[in-house]
């Protein structure tokens, strides 16, 4: 887009009032979606003594357009100057730059750098702290120094992204409880703890969570991980106008080059970003919904050129703000004043009486945290617990050739499975084996499942997000798979977890026994969770062992009345395809499966009692 003002749509310049003052001249300039009134000085004026004459008539031109730029007026000497018409402009004064995002540096009187990412990085559209419960309602900006080569400041008016964006995704982020923002903490990526909260005392920061409703965890004395949930949209009361008001865009890792963030997630893990986000039920966000909302903020977006001296004045909750990339030195100085909150924009109603009990539902199940972690021993624990918890559901047929794996964190090309010539219910973490992806067992003292190996060792290298996968001949699956045509009936909520979630693989000749067969099935399996696989069973997959294994299961069940239900005479009711993908989006979450996944646990280890002398604390139950 041409960053010139001749190339603006400008409607032709009006007097608003009798109050127009003569020294200046007023236009606004924009596009279709997003507007800028533009207040430039025709004299020697300097802007903090023509704001004193001139107040009443700002007021005006800001209510009307909630965006003005000042242009011409006298170049501030100081910073104190600025500071004194953000005071001027503002009720209550300026703010300070809590729960920062991005670097900056204070300089004086809460003013701050612009945000300080190298100049060749663009900066995406966003309203400042959307991704809090609280925000300043004014932003102000000075422009010190412009840069040679672009560097605009693109603006968005945030009811028109709302209105771009459609509305069976605003609804699906609005429906889902908002955003859950998770931030990791450390020495090594990001700001440090200390600097988000601006103090190194971990009692002052556990108190800070608390009484800003964040879920803590303190990993170490270098890394901490927190997690909260806000708002995806806001009502504006003055305009009675929707507005898209958060940063999942931002804090996403596909905000990031598409090297970058598979090498962070294949180093760290998904779990450990320095910042990631969620629906707010805690699900993964779809990043087709992302590129919907990053196109509608490009449709919506105005630039301009800076000069010097300009100063922006923007309402941070109608407008959103970002930075094209630039050349040469560029000085921005940044404000902010008038602290907002969400308590002021909470509208009554069932769907938020719901949801609200759906966030304290979770809250407590963060809050009150699970016995069976995520260390290398207890994963080793959690997947022996699987084999039995498998067992124990009738699930394995009592034999030997079902298989479960587990990526090893932080490690390439290792993982753990059961060995081969083990019943399930004799599955313990110290006879599980360690193979890499040559087939060679590297730990253990049992051999490998060749068909395990070919068809794991495939599946962990083509999908990242497989890191545990389970393989059953299970009664349900195994007939299911028989059939002409097994296609899944949406015959219950449990059967819309698999709306759109699996494959069918047909091609069964034999027991997978080399790679080649196995790559087939792995790409097909690719973004989906579940693999039927004909006269063979089933596979499920995720990124953990819970929502693994908690595919499984509910596979079975579903297997089961979906057969029972084509033995019926009568015809069967069947969920339409959008209550099916609805259902699938409340039901299938991390979260949900992690819990049903430890009740399930809690009655395998009183069914088998010596599991629990591999726990890796001793158990007291």
């Amino acid at each position: 887009m041409e960053n010139s003002f001749n190339s603006l749509i400008k409607i032709q310049p009006k007097e608003i009032g009798d109050k127009y003052p003569k020294n200046i001249k007023f236009e606004i300039v924009g596009n279709e979606y997003t507007k800028i009134a533009i207040i430039t000085s025709v004299e020697d004026n300097e802007l903090e003594s023509w704001l004193e004459k001139n107040n009443d008539f700002v007021n005006e031109i800001y209510e009307k357009n909630r965006i003005i730029l000042f242009r011409k007026f006298k170049s501030f000497v100081s910073k104190t100057e600025f500071s004194s018409v953000v005071d001027s402009l503002s009720s209550g004064g300026a703010l300070e730059y809590a729960e920062p995002s991005s670097p900056r540096t204070r300089l004086e009187d809460k003013i701050y750098t612009s945000t300080e990412y190298p100049k060749e990085q663009f900066i995406p559209q966003h309203n400042e702290h959307s991704y809090s419960k609280s925000w300043p309602k004014k932003l102000f900006f000075y422009c010190e120094r412009p840069s040679e080569i672009g560097g605009c400041t693109p603006i968005c008016n945030s009811s028109a992204v709302y209105n771009k964006i459609p509305s069976d995704t605003t609804k699906r982020f609005e429906d889902k409880g908002g955003i859950m923002y998770v931030r990791n903490f450390s020495e090594e990526m990001d700001i440090p703890w200390q600097t988000f909260f601006g103090t190194s005392d971990i009692n002052e920061v556990q108190k800070y969570c608390k009484d800003h409703h964040m879920n803590l965890t303190q990993i170490d004395d270098t890394r901490l991980r927190i997690d909260y949930v806000t708002q995806a949209t806001l009502l504006d009361k003055a305009t009675n106008k929707k507005i898209w008001f958060n940063q999942a865009h931002l804090f996403h890792y596909s905000n990031l080059d598409r090297d970058v963030y598979s090498y962070l997630i294949d180093a760290y893990g998904i779990d450990n970003l320095p910042r990631n986000s969620y629906y707010g039920d805690g699900t993964a966000i779809s990043i087709d919904d992302l590129e919907v909302v990053r196109q509608a903020y490009e449709d919506v977006a105005f630039r301009f050129n800076w000069e010097k001296g300009d100063l922006l004045m923007m309402d941070n909750i109608n407008f959103t703000h970002g930075r094209d990339s630039y050349d040469g030195a560029r000085q921005l100085f940044v404000s902010m004043s008038e602290e907002d909150n969400i308590n002021n924009y909470v509208k009554a109603s069932a769907t938020k009486k719901v949801t609200e009990a759906r966030k304290n539902t979770a809250s407590f199940f963060i809050t009150n945290e699970s016995k069976y972690g995520d260390s290398k021993a207890m994963l080793k624990y959690k997947l022996a617990l699987s084999c039995r918890m498998l067992r124990s559901l009738h699930l394995d047929e009592g034999s030997i050739s079902g298989h479960i794996s587990m990526k090893v964190p932080n490690e390439k090309n290792l993982f753990w499975v059961n060995p081969f010539g083990i019943l399930f219910d004799e599955i313990t973490p110290d006879n599980l084996i360690l193979v890499n992806n040559e087939g060679e067992v590297i730990e253990g003292e049992y051999p490998i499942n060749v068909a395990g190996f070919c068809i794991h060792s495939e599946i962990h290298n083509t999908s990242r997000e497989a890191n545990c996968i389970v393989h059953t001949h299970s009664p349900w699956g195994t007939l299911f798979s028989s059939l002409e045509k097994p296609e899944i009936l949406m015959l219950d909520q449990n059967s819309c977890m698999f709306y759109d979630n699996y494959v069918l693989y047909n091609e069964f000749d034999g027991p997978v026994n080399t790679t080649d067969r196995a790559v087939k099935l792995a790409e097909k399996l690719r973004d989906k969770n579940v693999a039927i696989l004909a006269n063979h069973g089933a596979i499920a997959c995720g990124e953990s062992i819970e929502t693994a294994m908690m595919y499984m299961i509910s596979l079975e069940r579903t297997l089961r009345l979906n057969v029972l239900a084509r033995q019926m005479n009568e015809k069967v009711n069947l969920i339409d395809s959008q209550t099916a993908q609805n259902s699938k989006e409340w039901i299938s979450n991390p979260m949900g499966f992690k819990i049903e996944f430890d009740a399930l646990a809690r009655r395998i280890e009183r069914e088998h009692a010596d599991i629990k002398n591999y726990y890796p604390i001793s158990l007291s139950i």
